[in-house]
C-alpha cells in the first residue's frame, strides 16, 4: 500500500515539474517594444547604509527617457545613514525623491506602510519596486514596460539573481531560481502564483482598481499581497518572463538564522493562496514526506527509485534559467540544494501554521490570522 501511494506521488510530482518546467520555458511573450508610459521606480529603505548606494547607482544608469521616470526613495525610519546618504543622489539628480516614512496606521505596518506612501506620492502610469539591496540592469524599464502594451496585463515580474561565489550563497540563488521559474512557469499557463517585491511592477489603473494597500489585508509579503490582489481581485493578467534584459541583482542572506526568517516570513505569508496555488506546494510537500517515510518503511529499491526521479526532474527545472542566465555554477551546489529543498518544504509549512511570530528588518509581526 505505501510503496504504492510513494509511486502514484512520484508520478504526479514528476509530472507537475515538467509541466512547470514547459511553462518556465516558454516565458516569452509578444511585446509592444515602442510602449513608453511615466515609471515611478519605488524604493522603500530601512537600514541600508550598506546597499543604497549601489541601488541608486544602479537606477541612474537606467536607459529609459529621464523625463518619463522617477525615483521614489521612501526612508523607513532607519536609524542609521541611509536616509543621509538617498539625499546626496536628491541633491544631484531631479528625478530622484527622498521621502520618509510616516508613522504606522491601522494595517499599514511595517514596509507595507512606507511604499504605500511611495506609491501615493507617484506620478507614474507604471509603478515598479525592488528592494535597497538590489541592482538592476540598464534596460530594466524598457524589459519590463513593453509588456504593459497589452491592456489586459497588470502586473508584470523578473526573476532576481543572487550574488555570491561561496556555496551557501550559490544554494540560496540556485533556490531562487527555481522558485522564480515556478512562479513563470504558473503564470504563462494561466494561474499566476506568486511574485517577488525585488522585482515587481504593477499598472497604476490595476493597483487603484483593488484599493491598493489601504484596502489589501496586511501580509509580512506585501509583494504577494498586491500580486495576489491584482490577479485574483482585479482580474488581470500576470507575466512572468525568463529575460536576462529584466534580470535584477541582490545579495542573499548572509547568516542561516537570517535565511530561517526570510523563508518563515514567505511562507507565513502564502498562508492566503488560492486553492490551485495551494495544490502547487501541496504536491512536493506529501512526496517528500513519503520519501521520508519510505526511507525507514519501503525496501531500498523502492526509496532509490522515487529518490532518483525526484532528483532527475528537480535538476531539469533548473535548467532553464541557469542556461538563460548563464549561471552554470549553480548546477556545482545542486546535491546540497536538494537536501536543503527537502528540509524546508518539510518543516515550514507545519512550523508557519502551529503558529509563531515572524522576524523581519528589526520589526516582529504577530502570526497572521
Amino acid at each position: 500500500m505505501l510503496s504504492d501511494i510513494v509511486v502514484a506521488l512520484s508520478l504526479i510530482y514528476a509530472l507537475l515539474i515538467i509541466i512547470f518546467t514547459g511553462g518556465a520555458m516558454t516565458s516569452r511573450y509578444r511585446t509592444r517594444g515602442q510602449y513608453r508610459p511615466r515609471v515611478s521606480i519605488i524604493v522603500a529603505a530601512r537600514n541600508e547604509e550598506r546597499y543604497i548606494s549601489q541601488c541608486l547607482e544602479s537606477l541612474l544608469r537606467l536607459t529609459y527617457p529621464r523625463e518619463l521616470l522617477e525615483i521614489i526613495v521612501i526612508d523607513d525610519r532607519s536609524d542609521d545613514s541611509t536616509a543621509a546618504i538617498a539625499q546626496g543622489y536628491v541633491k544631484a539628480h531631479p528625478h530622484v525623491r527622498l521621502l520618509h516614512s510616516l508613522p504606522e496606521s491601522g494595517h499599514l505596518r511595517g514596509k507595507t506602510n512606507a511604499v504605500t506612501q511611495g506609491v501615493e506620492a507617484a506620478a507614474g502610469e507604471i509603478f515598479m519596486f525592488t528592494d535597497a539591496d538590489c541592482r538592476v540592469p540598464p534596460g530594466w524599464v524598457e524589459g519590463i514596460v513593453q509588456h504593459y502594451g497589452d491592456d489586459r496585463v497588470g502586473t508584470v515580474a523578473g526573476f532576481t539573481s543572487l550574488k555570491g561565489g561561496d556555496w551557501f550563497s550559490r544554494m540560496q540563488a540556485l533556490d531562487w531560481f527555481v522558485l522564480f521559474s515556478a512562479a513563470a512557469g504558473t503564470a504563462r499557463m494561466g494561474f499566476p502564483t506568486t511574485a517577488v517585491g525585488t522585482n515587481l511592477s504593477v499598472r497604476r489603473e490595476a493597483y487603484e482598481k483593488v484599493g491598493g494597500y489601504r484596502k489589501i489585508p496586511f501580509s509580512v509579503t506585501e509583494d504577494y499581497a498586491l500580486f495576489h490582489a491584482v490577479t485574483k481581485q482585479g482580474g488581470y493578467r500576470a507575466r512572468i518572463p525568463m529575460d536576462p534584459e529584466t534580470l535584477v541583482e541582490s545579495s542573499p542572506c548572509s547568516t542561516i538564522q537570517e535565511l530561517y526568517h526570510q523563508k518563515k516570513r514567505w511562507f507565513t505569508g502564502g498562508r492566503g493562496m488560492d486553492a490551485k496555488s495551494i495544490l502547487v506546494f501541496v504536491i512536493p510537500y506529501l512526496f517528500n514526506l513519503s520519501l521520508l517515510v519510505a526511507l525507514f518503511a519501503l525496501p531500498w529499491p523502492t526509496f532509490v527509485a522515487a529518490l532518483g526521479a525526484k532528483l532527475a526532474v528537480d535538476f531539469g527545472f533548473c535548467l532553464p534559467s541557469v542556461v538563460r542566465f548563464r549561471r552554470p555554477e549553480l548546477l556545482l551546489v545542486f546535491p546540497l540544494y536538494s537536501l536543503y529543498y527537502f528540509l524546508y518544504v518539510l518543516i515550514y509549512p507545519p512550523l508557519v501554521l502551529s503558529g509563531g511570530k515572524v522576524v523581519w528588518k528589526e520589526r516582529t509581526f504577530q502570526k497572521q490570522r
